[in-house]
Order: C-alpha cells, then structure tokens, then sequence
C-alpha cells in the first residue's frame, strides 16, 4: 500500500492511507474519532465494532490490514483513537457502494504500526493466532 501524509487539527501526524487510485475507489471524506473497540462482525467482510466515546454511539468500520486488527484485539475495551476513511468502492456483492474503513489506529501515543513492528516474530504469529481466532 502506498502511504500519504495528512494534516490533522493542528498537528501534522504521518498516517498511513491506502492510495485510492491503486484500488479504483475514491475517497470522499476522512475522520477521527475516540472510541472503544468492542468486537467483531462478520459477514462477507470484516468490520471492527466501536462505541464512541462521550456520545455512546454504535458504529461499524471495515478493517483490511492484519497489523490493525491484531493491534484493535490487543486494545479491546481500551480508548482509541481511530482515523476512518469513507470511499466510494466497487464491492462484488453490493456493486459501487460507500465504505468507512480503518487505516490509522492509536492506543494513547502507540500506534498500530509501532506497536506491530515492535514485536518480534513469534509474538506476531501469537497475535495474529489470537486475531484470527476471533474473528472466526
């Protein structure tokens, strides 16, 4: 995946975002949002399920990269900081359709990616193990 750089708030923070070309999607909007990963749901495609916080509002958002559900099954119940983008994408089941999904996560100042490169091999293989339990 390529990765772009984007300016959040005031701060200018490295985030890794799919290359929307590359997939024949396009990108309508990006977002954060605080909330606590709480499982998830399955059915043609992955989604994470979070309840925001403050508000309690029940949302779903896809997730496509191990590293990032490894890291959200690490953090469960946990604050997050989550960046979601929608794009517009052609999907096999539904035809061109509207998506959220997950593309940066942070748990306080630990962010998916530094945590995942963090661990050696055999603990990548233990959470993606533990992942992929319980995603199934």
């Amino acid at each position: 995946m390529k990765r772009r750089n984007f300016l959040l708030g005031l701060a200018a923070v490295a985030i890794p975002v799919s290359t929307a070309a590359m997939q024949d999607e396009r990108v309508l909007g990006t977002g954060t949002v605080t909330a606590t990963f709480t499982g998830w749901e399955r059915g043609d495609y992955l989604w994470a399920r979070f309840q925001r916080e403050g508000s309690g509002r029940r949302e779903t958002a896809m997730v496509d990269d191990d590293s990032i559900g490894a890291f959200l099954e690490a953090h469960r119940a946990r604050p997050l900081r989550l960046w979601i983008e929608t794009v517009r994408t052609d999907l096999p089941e539904a035809g061109r359709t509207e998506v959220r999904r997950v593309v940066f996560v942070r748990s306080g100042g630990l962010s998916a990616e530094r945590w995942w490169n963090g661990l050696s091999p055999r603990y990548r293989r233990a959470w993606l193990r533990r992942y992929h339990e319980a995603i199934e």
